[in-house]
Formats: C-alpha cells, sequence, structure tokens
C-alpha cells in the first residue's frame, strides 16, 4: 500500500533489535520492533567468533608445525639417519644408550652419537625450539606485559642470566642441572622458557662436536638446512609463516572515506597511520577547534591569542594535556576567568588531548642520546613540514619484521643515521586512520586557521558526512554489505561502502537495513529519517535522510549527531 504524503522514518538501533515507526504529517502509520540474536556471547559479551577463531589459529599453527617436522623427519631419512620417518615418533628402541633426550644432547657434547640418536636430538631441538620475537618492538612490548607475555620475557632473561652465571655449555645443560625433576614448562609458569637464539647456539655447537668427534652425519649441508644461513629465517629450526605485514597489510587496510579515487590501485588512498604526525595533529585541531569557553554568560570559541598560547602545549609536556593545564596557561597568560562548556569544574583534571604516537617517539629517542636529531624532526614537523615524521610512522606501522623495518627506514634520510635506526626498531605502532595523508594534508592547513572540520573540508573541496557526489548511486532501497562469496565460501564485502567490521555492529546495521528496505517496499521511500543509535555504535554520524523520494544514496544523508550506518 503506497501514501501519497510526506512520510518520517524513525529508527532506534540496538545491539539485540530495531524499533521502527513510521510517521506522517499529523499521525503514527505504523510501528514494530525487529528483534534478533546480538552476535556477541550472553555471559562475558564476547564476540561469537572468539572461540572459532581461536581454534582455527591453534589448529593453523599445529598444522605447521606437523608440516615442519615431516619435512624434518624426511631430511634426516634422506640424510640416512633413519630408514623409516615413524620411528622419531615412537620410544628410542633399543640402540639408543639413554631414553632421555635431555641426556643424549648433554652427551652429544663428549661423544660421538648414533645415527638414530642423532636424528632424535636434532628432532627434538626443532619440535621444542623455544621463543623467538620477530622485532625489538615486540620484545619490548612484552616487557610492559604484565600478564603472559612479561611472564615470558621474565623466564627467557632468568634462563640466559643461568647460562651465563653458571658457565653451562648448552641450554640442555642448564636444564637438566636446574630442573632435574620437569624440564617443560607447565600451564602458567615459564621459568624454564627457552629462546630460540639459545637453542640456535646449542645446535651450532652439537654440529662443531659431532664433526669433531668424526659423525659423519654432521655435515655442513645438513647443518644449513637445519639452522639456516644465519639470517634467522632460513632453515627449518627458524620456519615460521611472516607476520601480516608490507604489502599483505595494505589489502586489509581500509580506504581513505574522501579520498575514494585514485590509490596505487586506483580504489582509493589507503588510510593513514593514527602514528604520524599529521593524523595526530588533526585529532589535536579537532578538539582544538571544537573547544567553547563562558566569559561573562557568553559561549565562544577561544580567540586568535588563546589559540596560539594552546596549540604548542601537548608538544611541551611528557604526557597527555588536560582541561586544567590548559586553563593554567591560559591564565598565566592573562586570560582567566572563564569555564568551559559543558564541563563541570571537578572533570578539569580529565584529559583533553593525546598524543601517544609523538609522546613515544620523543621519549625513545631522548633515551638514545638523539635529543638534537628528534628536536629537528619535531621543530620541522610544527613548522609544517611533517612528511619524515608521516614516513617513519608509516614504517613502524606497516611493517612488523625487525628486519623489513630496518631496511625501510634506511630508505629515509634519518638524522642520527644507524643510532637512529636501532632506536626506531624498538617501536611498533598499529592502528589507522579514517582518512589517508593525502586528505589530511589538504584539511589540516583550514583547521590551523581555526576552521571546524566540517568547514575545513569544505575549503579542502570534500563533505565531511557525504564523501560521494549529491545524487551519484542512487537506488531506492540501502544495498547489501556483501557482494558474495569467495572460492572458499567466505563472504565478501561489497567494494566502495566503508563496512564496519565489529560484529555486533555489523549484525545491527545489517538487521536495520533490512527494516528500511522492507518499510520503503511497503510504504515508498520517506521523506525524513530519523536514527538514535545504540550505545556500542559510537562512530561519527552519516545517516539523516534529507534527499528527494526514491533517493537512498548516501549524498540523500546529513549530520544529525548520530553514529552512521556505513561509510
Amino acid at each position: 500500500m503506497q501514501t501519497q504524503e510526506a512520510l518520517t522514518f524513525g529508527f532506534d538501533i540496538g545491539i539485540a533489535s530495531v524499533g521502527w515507526c513510521v510517521l506522517g504529517e499529523n499521525r503514527i502509520v505504523d510501528l514494530g520492533v525487529r528483534c534478533f540474536d546480538a552476535a556477541e556471547t550472553a555471559d562475558k559479551g564476547e564476540s561469537l567468533n572468539l572461540a572459532r577463531r581461536t581454534a582455527r589459529l591453534m589448529r593453523r599453527r599445529l598444522r605447521r608445525r606437523v608440516w615442519r617436522l615431516t619435512k624434518l623427519a624426511r631430511l634426516l631419512k634422506r640424510a640416512g639417519l633413519i630408514a623409516d620417518v615413524a620411528v622419531l615418533k615412537q620410544p628410542p628402541g633399543k640402540g639408543c644408550k639413554t631414553p632421555n633426550v635431555w641426556q643424549l644432547r648433554v652427551q652429544g657434547l663428549d661423544r660421538k652419537l648414533e645415527p638414530e640418536e642423532w636424528a632424535r636430538v636434532l628432532y627434538h631441538i626443532v619440535k621444542h625450539r623455544g621463543f623467538h620475537w620477530l622485532s625489538r618492538a615486540e620484545e619490548k612490548k612484552a616487557e610492559a606485559d604484565k600478564k603472559e607475555g612479561g611472564k615470558v620475557k621474565q623466564g627467557l632473561s632468568d634462563t640466559q642470566r643461568r647460562m651465563a652465571e653458571k658457565g653451562y655449555r648448552s641450554a640442555a645443560e642448564m636444564v637438566l642441572a636446574e630442573f632435574p625433576d620437569a624440564q617443560r614448562n607447565k600451564a602458567g609458569d615459564y621459568s624454564k622458557a627457552l629462546s630460540r637464539a639459545l637453542l640456535a647456539d646449542e645446535l651450532a655447537l652439537l654440529f662443531q662436536r659431532q664433526r669433531e668427534l668424526g659423525n659423519p652425519h654432521a655435515g655442513e649441508e645438513l647443518e644449513i638446512a637445519i639452522l639456516g644461513k644465519g639470517d634467522r629465517k632460513s632453515g627449518l629450526l627458524w620456519e615460521q609463516k611472516p607476520p601480516l605485514a608490507g604489502a599483505d597489510l595494505l589489502k586489509m587496510l581500509g580506504r581513505c572515506t574522501l579520498e575514494c579515487r585514485g590509490g596505487p590501485d586506483g580504489k582509493g588512498e589507503y588510510r593513514a597511520p593514527k602514528a604520524s604526525f599529521t593524523a595526530e595533529r588533526h585529532v589535536w585541531l579537532t578538539r582544538l577547534n571544537n573547544l567553547r569557553i563562558v566569559v561573562d554568560g557568553v559561549t565562544r570559541p577561544l580567540n586568535e591569542e588563546e589559540r596560539r598560547i594552546a596549540l604548542p602545549l601537548p608538544y611541551q609536556q611528557a604526557g597527555d594535556l588536560s582541561y586544567k593545564q590548559l586553563r593554567a596557561a591560559l591564565t598565566k597568560a592573562g586570560h582567566g576567568g572563564f569555564q568551559f562548556a559543558g564541563l563541570a569544574e571537578d572533570k578539569e583534571k580529565d584529559t583533553l588531548v593525546k598524543l601517544p604516537a609523538w609522546q613515544t617517539l620523543r621519549k625513545t629517542l631522548k633515551e638514545a642520546g638523539l635529543e638534537p636529531e628528534w628536536r629537528g624532526m619535531a621543530s620541522a614537523a610544527l613548522d609544517g613540514d611533517a612528511r619524515l615524521l608521516d614516513d617513519i610512522a608509516y614504517v613502524l606501522s606497516v611493517f612488523k619484521d625487525g628486519a623489513e623495518v630496518e631496511a625501510e627506514l634506511r630508505k629515509l634520510s634519518l638524522p642520527g643515521g644507524e643510532k637512529m635506526i636501532e632506536a626506531l626498531a624498538g617501536i611498533s605502532f598499529d592502528k589507522f586512520h579514517n582518512l589517508s595523508l593525502k586528505a589530511l594534508r589538504k584539511i589540516v592547513p583550514h583547521m590551523e586557521a581555526g576552521l571546524r572540520y566540517d568547514e575545513a573540508c569544505q575549503e579542502a573541496g570534500y563533505h565531511h558526512s557525504q564523501p560521494n557526489q549529491k545524487g551519484s548511486g542512487k537506488t531506492k532501497y540501502l544495498p547489501p554489505f556483501y557482494a558474495g562469496r569467495d572460492k572458499d565460501g567466505r563472504m565478501v564485502f561489497a567494494e566502495g561502502l566503508d563496512v564496519p567490521k565489529n560484529p555486533v555492529v555489523l549484525r545491527a546495521l545489517n538487521q536495520a537495513r533490512k527494516v528500511l528496505n522492507a518499510l520503503v517496499r511497503r510504504y515508498g521511500s520517506p521523506s525524513f529519517v530519523h536514527i538514535e543509535m545504540a550505545r556500542d555504535l559510537s562512530a561519527p554520524s552519516r545517516l539523516v535522510w534529507n534527499g528527494p523520494p526514491d533517493d537512498v544514496s548516501l549524498g540523500g544523508c546529513k549530520n544529525n549527531s548520530s553514529p552512521r550506518l556505513w561509510g
């Protein structure tokens, strides 16, 4: 049934229901609610995919481990150490002088091992190959982890200390002497944790001693196949799937919501690292330009002199900037006698802005004795040339392997040379902004002049809430989030839609889409759409209908201080 009067659709979107109402000019046409299961567990509020994802990652890890050991067993068979690869999965035979492989590893330093004994030693070390940090940044993060990562780091340090203090020749010798009753860690206990580098040293020493003792199966070719070429990447001991980084990470990275064309593949510019100076500058200018103070009962933004005082404050201190600190700076300069609009006096200790990447870089380089070099880069960025700091943030956000990070940093014109590279290699960032550096570099200069984000977007040729041109992509119904399935049966998101990846948000929005489309089919296109979002949907707003009937494009939407439905 189609009606001719102007209709307004209203939605209250929650994580387990969508309430809706159809309003005429002076009457309620229809109303109801659509209920569905929330995409989270009822007891802990965790994602329904968490258990499946955890099990899937475990299966992958075990499958890779089995394949690595299978390749090792085949290698040992080709080398003539064993006649059947299955023998390594069975208890030691009568030919072995000791059934304890830990003891075999120690005895291998002093006597020639039989072929099967030597095979079991190699298999045991590669199977239990210890822990390895992929980068110094990953190791540094573990130091601050009070949970599992910190325990592993402490355990590795303890075993390394024991090796140095008591002069043990190998990790196995240390473990048998220090832990004679149990040589393996138990759940939650990492006191016997061994680093992969320590085990690699033991394996290299075993190969050397076995060659000296006349073992014909300890040749350099077998050693290289297991230990690699010294790069800690090649060889079965070091074989490991690299972390998602570089080009692989960019495939998973979202595109800029304003620069929807261009980029390396024409599908849009990649999003900027949140750690880049330009992205953090955008955050600070947004907070500053939106700040309102009350003076003599009049609410106003900061004037030019007040902004000049406030602008450098977050960069001049070692921590976050609070409202109280901003008040103190303004009062000291003779601009007191005001209240922050919408902020109670007892809340002035709250943080006004955080610049975590700036503070991390400043602290790290200062501790490394590179403070003059840091001041040079920081001054250039504050004066308007932030390209070097942006490039550093890009490398530390996109690349994760330590060697790759160092290689990419060497491509930059960094002051301080290798010392700077070594310091920066201990840092890693992992979050990205919604906008690209290309868009931010057009917008931020206008925000420096005091314009709000929406005003700066307009001056830069963008629309902050309508990335597509009005009227483009018209469709009567909201399009689905998915374009189909891939070869493995997984759903593939439609290109051109900035679909949220949070499963709770995604399910709520998809249900809201179905409700709206059903209402459009029954009553026709509305003149207005009003949306009240749930607590979980906290992104910037995008969707209040302000276009003509039959136009369900993003161009027909405007800001209404509520979270977006999609990009």
